[in-house]
């Protein structure tokens, strides 16, 4: 070694103690702290105010996201530049793009008069002279508003058709049915419930072969609301282990299942060539059940995402539903916000964003359309993470959030970028703060939740987080540099360290595996090869990873 690089080591040496302190003190730089505050002036509209599109910046998303809301507030030219990629209100469908538009077919089975497929949920006994009739005429109100010719010029059809006995004990009604044919009644239980599983979802398969065969390009994309693999209740999310979800054919949605073959499949689930689950709440706060709203919308797409490949759009509404003490209630503007964001980091593609017209007025709170805008707006800042390949990071499923109650997040990994959202619904107040760790591999981070607040940041796992007391104080050396880079601080226990070193743009550059000497220490040659600039050197030895900036001069 040179007597210029002997020199260079003990003058470096010499000043490790103020280096580490330098680390120390600037360690917002390298513990990627992530500024929550938006770029523009938020603030939700009063009640009657209307809904206050133009606060928003022009914004685009990676997702196909639906408004199905109220039309009193409805601006195609201002929310299709706000992160909305397609409408469902019929009364402004000549100034939307067909490649924009959605449909909802409520009433299925209201043909009149009625059958038994509305009135009992029954197959049997259905006169389908009169339901083709009745679609007939639903098609051609569809070709009119959509303006097409012998067709629905649309992109989107989600039929609305909820008319299922999900239960076997319920489905055993129907053997004192007038409508069930008296061959059907003699058979035993297990079989007479069988006969009405396949026989259902034969119906339910015809509705949509009628639509499609009939009225429908080859283009179109069609669903079922909330007839997916996995069909739950709000309460019963712990019926059954994460691992039972997973494997047990029990839990699936007879509709979606291929008898034969005994897997997800059959005629009516293989007409859709999206899913659409639902999550609608039944509680607020401060009601205990209240805090389960985050790992109940999470577990519509993650459990439906084990069972199916199939693309999913979550369907929303901002109100709660059923309870009679609750129903209808605007929900809190921070679960507004955290469902236009928590489906796509759950692996959604879509979101549903829907509303009751029959229930507004212009008097209405739509405060919390600004409030799931808001939460498009931030996620739309990091919607590069979503290109291409991308994982999914879960440290517990939904299901076991609904059970533990800890804070929940997930991460969404590309390439070495992080992409984390996470969120306190447990919490006792607004103010109450708690401290949870991000982690994935031996990369981890501490982030401070506040109250019910979003959080919402993207990590790059090349940077240290100086998270971990017990990381090693190693320091890269002389920095800048020119010529060469020496390492101190490294396990005396380890006789090799491999060094990967990365340029701005994340290339990596040189790789190479070096022997440590008795003092902890390693000389990198030929660093004078490289172009000026800022670089990253990645540290490994054995399971301890370790990253450092330089910069190399001219």
């Amino acid at each position: 070694m040179t007597g210029t690089k002997l020199s260079n080591i003990f003058f470096n040496i010499r000043f490790i103690g103020y280096v580490l302190l330098f680390l120390t003190v600037n360690s917002t730089v390298y513990s990627q702290n992530c500024t929550q505050d938006l770029d523009f002036n938020f603030k939700s509209s009063s009640p009657g105010l209307g809904i206050n599109w133009e606060q928003f910046p022009e914004f685009s998303l990676p997702f196909k996201v639906v408004y199905g809301g109220t039309s009193i507030f409805e601006n195609y030219n201002l929310q299709s530049k706000r992160g909305y990629s397609h409408f469902a209100n019929a009364f402004n469908f000549s100034k939307i793009p067909a490649t924009q538009r959605a449909l909802v077919f409520y009433g299925v089975t209201d043909a009149l008069p009625l059958q038994p497929w509305h009135t009992e949920k029954n197959p049997w006994g259905n006169d389908l002279t009169v339901l083709a009739r009745y679609w007939d005429s639903r098609i051609a109100g569809f070709q009119k508003e959509t303006g097409g010719n012998n067709f629905i010029d649309a992109d989107l059809m989600i039929f609305d058709i909820e008319r299922q006995i999900k239960s076997d004990d319920s489905i055993l009604v129907l053997k004192k049915s007038a409508f069930t044919p008296a061959e059907i009644k003699s058979l035993p239980n297990d079989q007479f419930i069988l006969a009405y599983k396949k026989e259902l979802q034969k119906l339910y398969s015809l509705s949509f072969e009628y639509f499609q065969n009939k009225a429908f390009p080859s283009s179109g994309h069609f669903s079922s609301y909330t007839d997916s693999p996995v069909l739950n209740t709000f309460t019963n999310i712990q019926g059954k282990t994460w691992e039972q979800w997973k494997t047990q054919k029990s839990a699936l949605n007879y509709l979606c299942y291929d008898f034969d073959k005994q897997i997800v499949g059959g005629s009516f689930y293989n007409y859709q060539t999206f899913l659409t689950p639902s999550a609608y709440f039944y509680y607020d706060y401060p009601h205990p059940f209240a805090s389960e709203y985050l790992s109940y919308l999470l577990f519509q797409i993650e459990a439906n995402r084990v069972w199916s490949p199939k693309e999913q759009m979550l369907f929303v509404w901002q109100r709660y539903s059923f309870n009679p003490d609750y129903v209808k209630k605007s929900i809190k503007p921070w679960m507004a916000e955290s469902m236009a964001i928590f489906p796509f980091m759950a692996g959604a593609k879509g979101i549903f964003f829907w509303e009751d017209p029959s229930d507004l007025s212009s008097r209405s709170d739509f405060s919390n359309y600004e409030y799931f805008t808001k939460g498009l707006y931030r996620l739309s800042k990091y919607k590069e993470v979503f290109d291409g390949d991308y994982k999914i990071i879960e440290e517990f499923s939904a299901r076991d959030y609904n059970e533990n109650k800890k804070p929940i997040w997930r991460g969404i990994l590309n390439g070495t970028q992080l992409l984390v959202a996470a969120q306190n619904p447990y919490a006792k107040s607004e103010s109450e703060l708690v401290e949870l760790t991000i982690k994935h591999g031996n990369w981890a981070k501490n982030i401070t939740l506040k109250g019910y607040d979003l959080f919402l940041c993207k990590y790059d796992l090349t940077l240290p987080t100086f998270l971990v007391s017990e990381e090693p104080r190693i320091v890269v050396f002389p920095n800048p540099s020119s010529d060469f880079l020496q390492i101190l601080g490294l396990d005396l226990n380890m006789e090799k360290v491999n060094i990967e070193i990365f340029d701005s743009g994340s290339k990596l550059v040189k790789k190479s595996e070096l022997k440590t000497n008795a003092g902890g220490l390693v000389t990198i040659e030929g660093i004078k090869t490289l172009a000026p600039g800022n670089y990253i050197i990645k540290i490994v030895q054995g399971v301890n990873v370790v990253t450092r900036k330089f910069y190399i001069n001219e």
